[in-house]
């Protein structure tokens, strides 16, 4: 499917729109002021917003060799408008999002602020046209007209939406009129991706975001297809999202450091730095998760930017209350994104019961040793505190290969996994039972190994029966 390439932070709206109902409530701020708005000097871009003047100080226009034109005016204040119609031709086009199989679309937002932009989705009330008056192919300047609703959902300080009396959703409004772009100089990209042969060229290698599901046996197909990387705390974040012209929502989020290799997917509500899948069947519908769920990534380069993966999950709702199930079969996807460089890596820490463990303080210690077990090398690292708490993750040292291995309770033959812990001024060893332990990465020539873990602890001699979750465990080490 051919898609108009959209900015990431414009599509991301659309996760503030599943709803059911709303009430509207008009846009509040300021604007920049012009005497006359609509005024037709070359290289002018003004509109009216919510009936106070809008003059961009700048204006960007660029059309490919598809037809697809983009073009944005930023205010000296940092506030500015978008708009996206393919093909570009002399005429009228429906800016309504999702009214039409295109991704024409209309928006007014803040370039510094983090809030969602006001967007021309048609089913939250969003609406909008635009008029090409006069488009010059040779020297590439084009000039137009247009008018636009925008709209978004209001959000508190925590990022959930805001609800009146009703128990519904509350709606902003931004009414954008009289808007006018004259006489705009357009860049024009004649070789996007290739050389309009059809053929790749090794040179310039065509690079295409791809994703294909099936809902329930039919096909998921997605009108827009985003890749972002959120910070969620210190956890950096991947969300994959498809969505398809009627508003259903394919989201998976993904953590940064999840490598190459099968993974099941998180079930229940999730933190937003779970490696889980989301469905959601229309913009009034409620997110449903994965229950179960897994997924295969075949590539995961995040400093080269690519990432490519097949998945598969039954959707349900969390909490219980939606009895919708859905069964999302034969997922795929390949996405490219600009290269992320990885955060600082933190050498070692869990959480125990809630609590952080983290050998950072002067007197705590981090050691590798090696063992042998029936003449197998079992690797140790060992993450010791000062005040005596100690955590061991053991691995065979000859077996490292990145995947997901379940934890034992004890080494016999050499080639178990397994997590141990020892409790402040207790003697008393607790066993993983169970645990698993995932290689997300190892370098084999380096020695640069990263992994996660998480068990539960219980002391397999049984004096003493308490039980201990260690969960969100991870270390970063050279083994050599």
């Amino acid at each position: 499917m051919k898609k108009l390439q959209l900015f990431n932070w414009m599509l991301i709206a659309f996760l503030a729109f599943q709803f059911t109902s709303c009430n509207n409530e008009p846009l509040e701020g300021e604007f920049p002021q012009q005497d006359n708005p609509g005024e037709t000097v070359p290289g002018l871009f003004t509109a009216n917003v919510n009936g106070v003047a809008f003059t961009a100080a700048f204006a960007t226009a660029s059309v490919n060799v598809d037809g697809d034109f983009v073009i944005t005016g930023v205010s000296d204040n940092n506030t500015a408008i978008l708009l996206t119609a393919s093909p570009l031709a002399t005429g009228s086009y429906d800016l309504t999002l999702g009214a039409t199989n295109s991704a024409n679309s209309a928006s007014y937002f803040d370039v510094q602020a983090q809030t969602f932009p006001f967007i021309s989705l048609g089913d939250i009330g969003g609406s909008g046209t635009m008029n090409i008056s006069s488009y010059n192919e040779t020297d590439l300047i084009v000039s137009g007209t247009f008018n636009f609703v925008g709209a978004r959902a209001a959000l508190d300080s925590n990022g959930d939406p805001i609800l009146d009396g009703n128990g519904d959703v509350i709606i902003q409004n931004a009414t954008i009129t009289q808007g006018v772009f004259n006489d705009i100089s357009m860049t024009f990209d004649e070789n996007p991706g290739g050389d309009g042969s059809g053929e790749e060229d090794p040179d310039n290698p065509i690079v295409t975001d791809e994703f294909f599901a099936l809902v329930d046996g039919v096909e998921h197909l997605d009108e827009t297809l985003t890749t972002t990387v959120n910070m969620v705390g210190d956890d950096m974040v991947f969300k994959i999202e498809a969505q398809t012209a009627s508003g259903s929502l394919m989201r998976i989020d993904i953590p940064f450091n999840t490598g190459i290799g099968t993974f099941d997917m998180e079930t229940g509500i999730s933190d937003g730095t779970k490696l889980i899948g989301i469905y959601n069947p229309n913009i009034g519908g409620e997110n449903l998760s994965s229950n179960p769920g897994s997924i295969t990534f075949t590539q995961f380069d995040t400093v080269a930017g690519v990432m490519e993966a097949t998945f598969s999950f039954t959707a349900r709702d969390p909490l219980g209350e939606d009895p919708s199930v859905f069964q999302v079969t034969q997922g795929s996807f390949i996405v490219f994104f600009t290269g992320t460089p990885a955060p600082d890596l933190v050498p070692f820490k869990a959480v125990i019961d809630g609590a952080d463990f983290e050998p950072s303080g002067a007197n705590d210690t981090l050691e590798i040793t090696l063992e042998q077990v029936n003449e197998m090398n079992v690797t140790y690292v060992t993450a010791t505190l000062e005040n005596g708490r100690t955590m061991k993750i053991g691995f065979p040292s000859d077996m490292i290969e990145v995947g997901t291995y379940p934890m034992s309770t004890q080494v016999v033959n050499g080639d178990e996994t397994i997590g141990l812990y020892t409790r402040e001024g207790s003697a008393i060893e607790f066993v993983s039972n169970p645990g698993t332990l995932v290689i997300q990465s190892f370098d084999s020539e380096t020695g640069d190994i990263s992994a996660s873990f998480s068990f539960t602890a219980r002391n397999p001699d049984g004096v003493d029966p308490t039980v201990i979750d260690i969960t969100q465990g991870e270390f970063n080490l050279n083994l050599l």
